[in-house]
C-alpha cells in the first residue's frame, strides 16, 4: 500500500493540466497512478533508459518516447488536457537522484515547447522524509515514503523553461521548509545522533595527542557541563574563545543542552571588533582556555572569564559516570526528560556569529535552530551519500563554514572529525592527514596553498576529496594542486547568513574516478549545483527587477537555512532580506547545466563607460596574464575608487612591480577592453588579508584612498 501524500492539490484546475515534474526514481513514476486524486497519463523520455527499462515502463501503462516522436507526444499530450485528463510529464528518469535542481533534458524541453496548455509544476521529495528522521523523535503518525508537492498553475503566452526551472527550485525549498522536522531543536538532534554513536568515536582532538571521543563521552562531558551553565550563567548567551577540537566541541554542545545560545568569537579580528561583539551579544560569561587568554593578553575579557580545563577537572569522576550512564542506558525520552534537553527550537536562536568585517563593520548573524538543522541537513543531502569517513576539521569554528561543516555536521551523524586549531600549519595538517587517513578536506584557497607548498605527496595518499570556499578559487592552484596530489579540488560557495552553504561542486566517490559519474557533478569555474531545499532568482542590479536564471545580476536565495536578521540592526536587515529572499550582494547566474557562476560582489564592481566591470574578472587577467613570468607567490588585487571625471577607476595592489602599460598592452592582446585596464599601481611587499586569509579589501581601499589624497 502506498503511502504517498499530493500536497498543493488545490492548485490543480477542475479541467485537464500537464503536471511537469522534474527527474525522480521510476517507482517515483509509477506510483502516481496508485496516489493521483484524479486518474493520470503518464510520460517520460527514454534518455538514460535501457531497453529494459523502457519495455517495463511500456507494459505499466507509461508513454516512453524518443526526441523524433515529441512533435507527437505534445499533440497528444494537449489532447489529453483538453479532454480534462491529468497528464504527468517527467523531465527524466534518474536511478541516482541527488535532489538538486537540473534544467530539463533536450527531449523534455522539445514536448514542453511545442505544449500549449495549463501546466501545474511538479516535485516529488523522496530525500528529506527519510533524512530528517533520525533527528526527531519518533512519531506515531505513519511514515510517509514520498510527498508530491504541487506548484500554481502557468498557460501561454507566459509559459517558459525559465518558469519551469524556478517553479522546480521553490518547490524543491518548500519540501524542505515545510519539514516538520527542522522546527526541532539543535540539542536534540545532537543528542539522538550521538546516543546512536555511543560507542563510536565522533571526535578526534588532532592538537591534544589525538584524543579521542565516543558519542557517548562526548555527550556525557557535554551535559556535565550544561548543568553548570544553568546553575552559573543567567544569560542567554555564552561567550566561547576557543580553536577547534574538544573543548570548542564540548563548550557548544553544552550551552545548546542548557537552552543556551554559544557565541564564537573571532579571536583574530583584534581588541575592537571583539568588544563590540560582546557588547551587543549582551555576553558577561567567557568560556576559554588559559593559554589562549595568557596569549591574547589585548582581548577585551569579561569579569567573569572562566578557564574551561580547569572548570571541567573540578567535575568529579562520579558525576561524569552518572551523564555517561544516562546517555548511554535509559529509554531516549526518559534520559531527555532527566537531562532536561529543549525539544523544541524552531526560529529562536541556536548560534550567534560575527561577520569578518572585510568590507565593512562585522554585523551578528542570528542563526535559529530551524537555519542549522536545514543546513546541516543539505550538508549530509550532498556529502553524506558519497561514504565520506573522515574529515579534517581545521577551520576555526567562529567561522560559519566551520561551525556548521566541521562541528554541527560531525556531532550530528556525518563523518568522524580530527580537528585541529589553525588551518595555517600545513606540516602538522600532512601529518594529521597521514595518520588519520583522513579523506576529506574542508578548508579556503589561501590554506591550500599552503599547504600545497608544505606537504609530501605520500602524506596525502588517503585524501579523496578537497572542498574550499570563503573565497574564489583560482584555477591555477586547482591545477597545480591536483597534479602533485591527485587530489580533487571542487569549489562550494555559501554565506554566513545561509548557516552557511549554498552549493558546491563534489566529486561522487562511490564511482570510479575515471567514469563520467564520478565528474558529472563538478564544473570547474562555478560553485556547483545550489544545495537541494534552496530556491534562487537573479535579479537586475539597479532596477531589482526578476531577470532569467541565465543573466547577470544580483543572486538571491530562499530556504529554510536563510536567517531572519542582523542583531539588532533593523536597518541593514531591512537591506539583506525582501519578502524572505535573501539578496546576496553577489553577482552571478545558473548556467545551461544548473552550475552556479559567482562572478563577484557587487561591491567589487565598478560602473566604468557604463559598463559594469568585475574586479574578479580583471584580477583573473592580470595572474593569467603576468602568472607565469613573475612565478611563485605572484598576488594581486583590485579595488575602485571615485574619480572626478570618469566617475570611478581601478586601482591594482600587487606585490610585484607592474605598469600601467603593460597592463593596458596585455587586456588589449586578450580582446577585453583597454577601459578594463586598471589606471594605476600601488606595490607593497604583501597583500593585506584578514586571519582567516581572505584579502582585505576595506583596508585596501583606505590605502588607494589615502595615495589618491
Amino acid at each position: 500500500m502506498s503511502t504517498s501524500r499530493w500536497l498543493g492539490k488545490e492548485w490543480l484546475p477542475p479541467t485537464g493540466c500537464l503536471l511537469a515534474f522534474a527527474g525522480a526514481p521510476k517507482e517515483s513514476l509509477l506510483s502516481l497512478v496508485d496516489d493521483s486524486p484524479r486518474p493520470i497519463l503518464l510520460a517520460v523520455p527514454e534518455t538514460g533508459l535501457s531497453r529494459e527499462e523502457v519495455a517495463e515502463l511500456q507494459r505499466r501503462g507509461v508513454n516512453v518516447f524518443g526526441e523524433e516522436e515529441a512533435p507527437r507526444i505534445a499533440q497528444r499530450l494537449l489532447e489529453c488536457t483538453e479532454s480534462g485528463q491529468l497528464v504527468a510529464l517527467m523531465d527524466e528518469i534518474r536511478s541516482d537522484p541527488d535532489h538538486a535542481v537540473h534544467p530539463p533534458n533536450p527531449v523534455f524541453q522539445k514536448v514542453f515547447e511545442a505544449y500549449s496548455g495549463p501546466v501545474c509544476p511538479a516535485w516529488i521529495d523522496l530525500l528529506w522524509i527519510l533524512l530528517l528522521r533520525r533527528w526527531a523523535l519518533e512519531s506515531a503518525a505513519p511514515k510517509e515514503s514520498s510527498l508530491i508537492h504541487i506548484g500554481p498553475p502557468r498557460s501561454v503566452p507566459t509559459l517558459s523553461l525559465d518558469w519551469l526551472v524556478k517553479s522546480w527550485y521553490d518547490l524543491g525549498e518548500r519540501s524542505l521548509s515545510s519539514r516538520p522536522e527542522i522546527e526541532g531543536n539543535l540539542a536534540l538532534a545532537c543528542f539522538l545522533a550521538l546516543r546512536e554513536a555511543r560507542s563510536r568515536a565522533v571526535l578526534t582532538d588532532g592538537f591534544q595527542e589525538s584524543r579521542t571521543l565516543s558519542g557517548a563521552k562526548l555527550l556525557a562531558l557535554g551535559l556535565r557541563l550544561a548543568r553548570w551553565l544553568r546553575r552559573s550563567v543567567p544569560e542567554p548567551r555564552v561567550g566561547l574563545v576557543l580553536p577547534h577540537g574538544i573543548g570548542a566541541a564540548a563548550a557548544n554542545l553544552a550551552c545548546l543542552f542548557a537552552g543556551k545560545a554559544p557565541v564564537n568569537l573571532n579571536f583574530t579580528a583584534g581588541r575592537t571588533m571583539n568588544t563590540v561583539a560582546i557588547r551587543n551579544a549582551g555576553l558577561r560569561t567567557i568560556l576559554t582556555a588559559e593559554a589562549i587568554q595568557a596569549k591574547l593578553g589585548d582581548f577585551p575579557w569579561t569579569d567573569r572569564t572562566v578557564d574551561l580545563r580547569k572548570l571541567l577537572s573540578g567535575f568529579s569522576r562520579l558525576s561524569l559516570l552518572r551523564d555517561l550512564f544516562l546517555t548511554s542506558y535509559l529509554p531516549t525520552r526518559l534520559a531527555l526528560r532527566v537531562t532536561g534537553i529543549p525539544l523544541s527550537g524552531g526560529n529562536r536562536e541556536a548560534s550567534l556569529l560575527f561577520t569578518s568585517g572585510t568590507a565593512g563593520d562585522p554585523k551578528g548573524v542570528s542563526l535559529s535552530h530551524r537555519n542549522l538543522l536545514a543546513n546541516v541537513g543539505q550538508i549530509e543531502a550532498i556529502l553524506g551519500q558519497i561514504q565520506v569517513e573522515r574529515v579534517l576539521a581545521c577551520l576555526p569554528v567562529f567561522h560559519s563554514f566551520g561551525a556548521t561543516a566541521t562541528l554541527w555536521w560531525p556531532l550530528m551523524g556525518g563523518p568522524h572529525a580530527i580537528t585541529y586549531v589553525s588551518p595555517m600549519e600545513a606540516e602538522k595538517l600532512a601529518q594529521l592527514i597521514e595518520t588519520h587517513r583522513i579523506d576529506l578536506l574542508i578548508t579556503a584557497p589561501t590554506f591550500l596553498r599552503t599547504l600545497l607548498r608544505k606537504a609530501e605527496r605520500n602524506q596525502m595518499r588517503s585524501l579523496r576529496l578537497v572542498i574550499v570556499g570563503s573565497e574564489r578559487l583560482p584555477q591555477a592552484l586547482r591545477a597545480e594542486f591536483e597534479a602533485k596530489f591527485g587530489t580533487p579540488v571542487c569549489e562550494g560557495y555559501g554565506l554566513t547568513e545561509a548557516s552557511p552553504v549554498v552549493s558546491t561542486n563534489l566529486m561522487d566517490l562511490r564511482y570510479p574516478v575515471d567514469s563520467s559519474a564520478y565528474r558529472a557533478r563538478n564544473r570547474p569555474g562555478t560553485v556547483g549545483r545550489i544545495a537541494p531545499g534552496i530556491s534562487v532568482r537573479v535579479r537586475h542590479p539597479d532596477t531589482g527587477a526578476d531577470l532569467s536564471l541565465s543573466e547577470r545580476g544580483i543572486l538571491c536565495f530562499r530556504g529554510a537555512n536563510i536567517f531572519r536578521g542582523y542583531l539588532d540592526d533593523p536597518l541593514r536587515t531591512q537591506g539583506a532580506l525582501s519578502e524572505g529572499w535573501l539578496l546576496s550582494g553577489d553577482v552571478g547566474r545558473v548556467d545551461e547545466a544548473g552550475f552556479l557562476q559567482i562572478e563577484g560582489r557587487i561591491s567589487r564592481f565598478s560602473k566604468l563607460a557604463g559598463e559594469m566591470v568585475p574586479h574578479g574578472t580583471v584580477e583573473e587577467t592580470i595572474l593569467r596574464s603576468f602568472g607565469p613570468e613573475l612565478g611563485e607567490g605572484f598576488e594581486v588585487a583590485v579595488v575602485g575608487i571615485p574619480h572626478g571625471k570618469r566617475g570611478e577607476e581601478l586601482v591594482l595592489f600587487s606585490n610585484r612591480p607592474l605598469t600601467t602599460s603593460s597592463l593596458r598592452r596585455k587586456f588589449v592582446a586578450q580582446g577585453l577592453s583597454s577601459l578594463w585596464s586598471p589606471r594605476k599601481v600601488i606595490v607593497r611587499p604583501e597583500i593585506p588579508k584578514t586571519p582567516l586569509g581572505k584579502v582585505d579589501f576595506r583596508s585596501l581601499r583606505e590605502i588607494a584612498l589615502t595615495e589618491e589624497e
